[in-house]
C-alpha cells in the first residue's frame, strides 16, 4: 500500500490518495484538489473505490461531487457529520467558500472496519471534538493514521466551532495519543508527523487540562 498526499491552497488542507497492489484506490478528503486527484487518477491508471471524509467542514470536502461524477466512487462520511454536506451547497453556509455542487454520501460511517480496499486494513476511529463526526482513519499494519482536523504536527483542531466540544476532543486526543509512538500521521492541514513526535506536549497538555483554556 502506498500513500500519495497532496497539500492543496487556499488553507493548506492535506488531501491523501491510498492505492493497493491492485491498483485500486481510496481519496481521504478531496478539499479543493479535484484537478490534481484526478489527474493523479489517469497518470497512475488508478480505479478510484471510495472517497473518505474525515469531517464535513467544506474545506475538507469541496470536491466530493466532482471527484465521484468522475470516478465513480462511493462516498462516505460519519453519520453524525451527514448533514453538514448539504450545508456545503447551500448559499449562506457557515464557510467562506463559495457553494459547493450537493454530494449525496453513499454510506454512513460508524465506528469500526473500512473495506473499500480488499488487501488493506482500515479501521475507523470516531473522535470527536472538532465536530459531531469528526473521524481518523487509522492503518494497524502499516502504521498510519489520518487525523482529519483532529490532531496536527504542534497543535490540535478547533473545538469553537459548531458542533465542537472540548471535553469530547480530549477523550479523543487521549485515544490517539494511545496510538504507537511509530505512527506516521497524515492530518488534515500541514505536514506530517508521528504519534511519538507529539507525545511529550500532547500529554502535558492534557494532564495539566490547558489545551482549551487559552493559556
Amino acid at each position: 500500500m502506498r500513500v500519495m498526499p497532496f497539500r492543496v491552497a487556499p488553507f493548506d488542507n492535506g488531501v491523501y490518495i491510498l492505492v493497493d497492489d491492485r491498483s485500486d484506490a481510496i481519496l481521504i478528503d478531496p478539499s479543493m484538489a479535484e484537478a490534481e486527484v484526478l489527474g493523479a487518477m489517469r497518470e497512475n491508471g488508478l480505479r478510484l473505490l471510495a472517497i473518505l471524509n474525515t469531517h464535513g467542514h467544506p474545506d475538507h470536502v469541496y470536491a466530493n461531487a466532482p471527484v465521484k461524477e468522475a470516478t465513480r466512487a462511493r462516498l462516505a462520511i460519519h453519520r453524525l457529520d451527514a448533514y453538514r454536506l448539504d450545508l456545503v451547497s447551500k448559499p449562506g453556509g457557515a464557510s467562506v467558500l463559495p457553494p459547493a455542487p450537493r454530494a449525496v454520501p453513499d454510506d454512513l460511517l460508524d465506528e469500526g472496519p473500512v473495506t473499500y480496499l480488499a488487501d488493506v486494513e482500515v479501521q475507523a476511529l470516531h473522535t470527536p471534538g472538532h465536530t459531531e463526526g469528526s473521524t481518523c482513519f487509522y492503518l494497524p499494519a502499516e502504521g498510519i493514521l489520518f487525523s482529519g482536523d483532529v490532531l496536527f504536527s504542534g497543535n490540535v483542531g478547533r473545538v469553537d466551532l459548531p458542533g465542537g466540544d472540548p471535553r469530547q476532543m480530549e477523550a479523543s486526543l487521549r485515544r490517539v495519543a494511545a496510538l504507537p509512538p511509530r505512527t506516521r500521521v497524515y492530518p488534515g492541514h500541514g505536514p506530517p508527523t508521528t504519534i511519538g513526535d507529539e507525545l511529550g506536549w500532547l500529554r502535558g497538555a492534557l494532564q495539566s487540562g490547558r489545551l482549551f483554556r487559552g493559556d
